[in-house]
């Protein structure tokens, strides 16, 4: 399918020669010299990216880029002008356009940008929500190496977000303008995955009909996420540790090794330690990967951000599904906060989607989630005395410990746990 492109500009003829040019380059082009022209196909046409002059007469560029934004909040957008200065660039920027070009310009020029701003992942794809302490921690670590290029290791339980951490390491990256590829090492049969992460030659093995890249050198310039390192064959463990010390891979029926410029993103829900003393695990490999570990909390430990992530999913599953407006009561989300989510956030997330999905009312209410009933008076208290224990239990009875978990102070546990105390001994 073609990428399509909508083109504004007062200058009939720049427009004239941009569309030719772009659809020369198998691009879909929409162009227009009238503003109000180019809402009204916005409105009712998705672009997947738009080019507009900041200076006409019918209305401000900046004007325009807020109007789109209300339609299309990550759409790109780049400007061009004729009045290039430094003051007009920084606006653009701030006004988030996404590039910004000066007249008189080359299409190869022009057409550089587009292509960077189109292979790069937009935040639509993806978002991380949360204004725990918890989930600032991850995002300050994650500001602070995004720009290096050492090998990352993320840590957390299934569903805490790991691959949105990734992606976000990548989009922070110099790499962001080149290829972000992912593969989960669970996913596939061994021979398999060796094949796609390192790809093979002709006759290498029945089938192999012709030579075939692997998704190392797909990413090459790029950044690669290999999801679920622990479950990684040994054999695949040596071929990423030569990959690691010398930057080369070799694929499959072939001994000449193919040098590959990948920065490398691990991520594992298991303790690779624990592997590593069980020997299913390489030592050299788990002191290669775990340069600077990135370690993500399970939502149990950051309950505050339950609200937000709901209310998001929410509105995500409302839109997407075209329900209308619909709200999760005080109550709701308070019943959400008891619960222990193994799942963490992708359970929430589910669980939310299939909530809204089968309720027909306007009002999200605790019985619509299927999860343990928790209404009020002595089903509330078990409830919370049973999700205190748990915890108690996970922090080895540190109670200071189990407080911050639970996102309570100190004080209120041990009252809790008094209470609990006197119930018993009535």
């Amino acid at each position: 399918m073609k990428q399509k492109i909508l083109l504004l500009d007062d200058e009939d003829s720049l427009i004239k020669w941009l569309s030719y040019a772009l659809e020369q380059k198998n691009y879909e082009v929409f162009a227009t010299t009238e503003p109000a022209q180019a809402l009204t196909k916005i409105k009712n046409e998705k672009f997947d990216c738009i080019i507009s002059d900041i200076r006409m007469p019918q209305i401000d560029g900046f004007e325009f880029l807020k109007k789109v934004r209300k339609t299309y909040p990550d759409v790109p957008v780049i400007f061009i002008t004729a009045y290039g200065s430094m003051e007009s660039a920084i606006n653009a920027l701030r006004d988030k356009a996404s590039d910004y070009i000066l007249k008189p310009f080359g299409i190869d020029e022009l057409l550089l940008r587009i292509k960077a701003i189109l292979s790069k992942p937009q935040s639509s794809s993806y978002k991380i929500i949360g204004e725990s302490k918890q989930i600032k921690d991850v995002l300050n670590l994650v500001g602070k190496i995004a720009a290096t290029d050492t090998t990352i290791l993320i840590l957390g339980e299934s569903g805490t977000g790991k691959e949105l951490i990734a992606r976000e390491l990548h989009n922070r990256s110099k790499r962001a303008n080149h290829k972000f590829v992912a593969i989960s090492c669970a996913a596939l049969p061994e021979t398999l995955l060796e094949s796609e992460l390192f790809g093979y030659k002709k006759g290498a093995f029945t089938g192999a009909s012709t030579d075939k890249q692997g998704l190392f050198k797909v990413a090459d310039r790029g950044s690669f996420f290999l999801d679920e390192i622990g479950d990684a064959p040994m054999t695949i463990q040596m071929k990423l540790l030569r990959f690691l010390e010398e930057k080369e891979i070799v694929p499959l029926g072939s001994t000449k090794p193919i040098k590959v410029d990948v920065r490398l993103i691990a991520a594992t829900n298991k303790d690779l330690m624990e592997e590593v003393n069980k020997g299913r695990f390489r030592e050299d490999l788990y002191y290669r990967l775990n340069v600077i570990p990135v370690v993500l909390p399970p939502l149990r430990q950051h309950k505050d951000d339950i609200s937000l992530l709901a209310n998001y999913f929410l509105n995500a599953v409302c839109e997407k599904e075209n329900l209308g407006e619909r709200k999760l009561l005080k109550s709701t989300i308070e019943h959400l906060k008891y619960y222990s989510w193994p799942g963490n956030i992708r359970e929430l997330k589910h669980v939310v989607e299939r909530a809204v999905i089968l309720s027909d009312s306007f009002y999200i209410k605790p019985e619509h989630f299927g999860l343990p009933k928790a209404k009020k008076g002595k089903k509330l208290r078990e409830l919370e005395d049973t999700e205190i224990k748990k915890v108690l239990k996970e922090c080895n009875g540190n109670v200071t410990k189990a407080a911050k978990v639970l996102g309570i102070d100190r004080k209120t546990l041990y009252n809790k746990l008094n209470r609990k105390k006197q119930q018993k001994q009535r």
